[in-house]
């Protein structure tokens, strides 16, 4: 695999990042992306600075050079990095970050929210990096760094530590894979209009994918899916965002509604080598700083 980069001829190659979320979430998820990437078409992660299982997630980043690692950053569900009483505005009374709705509607309305969302951030690409990890990207979970009360806090963060690339929540809204109309439809339609205010403060400044999958079928992406995008990337670099696990078993005080399992199987359904032959894509990571 070589890093992300363009094609400086007429006709660009396709290229596909296939990422992995919340790379340190629990002992299962760690697991999976290593074996995505050993014998599967992951090529990239993203870490979660404080998810139970970052330590081991980071032994097996320097285990896997070739392995991208971005940062996952976390406003919702998992624990913050700094004390409570230095982010009031992101935590409940219990020093839990709020509940994914109500916190994106807090970001949306209180702007004193920024101060806290600079400082935690910060925090949580500050362990990353600590702890020898040369961050390839930046995500979030549940997209929250796309969020727009969020992009210029992303984008001030990025140029500190400089990196380079972010993902850009937004697939094709008219993009339809010849399967059941996803459930998640309408909420893929109010990602992507916020996005747009994200691509405006990131655009010449950051790299952005040209295009982005895994929306649509969170949680079920399947080898039939995957086989689908591979059909449907575009000249350029496309992202395919997965969620990978061994088992279904959560961590208490963790919950979701995605079977990690089934993207397992999807991702290792093909070899890296399997894959670029039968769809002429190529499987990159994003490009380092």
């Amino acid at each position: 695999m070589s890093d992300v980069s363009h094609n400086s001829g007429p006709t660009p190659a396709r290229r596909l990042i296939v990422n992995a979320d919340d790379f340190g979430r629990n002992e299962a998820v760690n697991t999976a992306v290593a074996e995505g990437f050993r014998r599967g078409i992951v090529t990239s992660t993203s870490i979660v600075a404080t998810g139970p299982a970052f330590d081991q997630a980071v032994v097996l980043a320097k285990q896997l050079p070739d392995l991208g690692v971005g940062i996952h950053l976390a406003a919702t569900e998992y624990i913050p990095a700094l004390p409570p009483t230095e982010i009031p505005s992101l935590v409940n009374s219990e020093g839990r970050f709020y509940p994914r709705g109500k916190q994106f509607r807090r970001m949306a309305v209180h702007r004193g929210m920024r101060k806290d969302l600079l400082v935690e951030w910060d925090a949580q690409i500050s362990k990353a990096a600590d702890a020898g990890i040369k961050l390839s990207h930046i995500d979030g979970h549940g997209h929250c760094h796309a969020h727009p009360a969020a992009a210029g806090v992303v984008l001030e963060l990025a140029q500190r530590y400089g990196i380079k690339n972010v993902r850009l929540p937004a697939e094709p809204v008219i993009w339809n894979p010849g399967l059941a109309r996803s459930s998640r439809f309408l909420a893929k339609v109010g990602l992507n209009l916020a996005s747009q205010v994200s691509r405006r403060v990131w655009q010449g400044k950051l790299n952005l994918p040209d295009s982005f999958y895994g929306f649509s079928h969170g949680g079920q992406i399947t080898k039939e899916v995957i086989r689908e995008v591979a059909t449907s990337v575009r000249p350029g670099v496309s992202e395919l965002m997965v969620h990978v696990a061994t088992s279904k078993d959560q961590l208490p005080g963790y919950r979701t509604k995605f079977d990690f399992t089934i993207d397992f199987r999807g991702v290792t359904a093909f070899t890296k080598e399997q894959f670029e032959k039968e769809f002429g894509v190529f499987l990159v990571p994003y490009r380092r700083r």
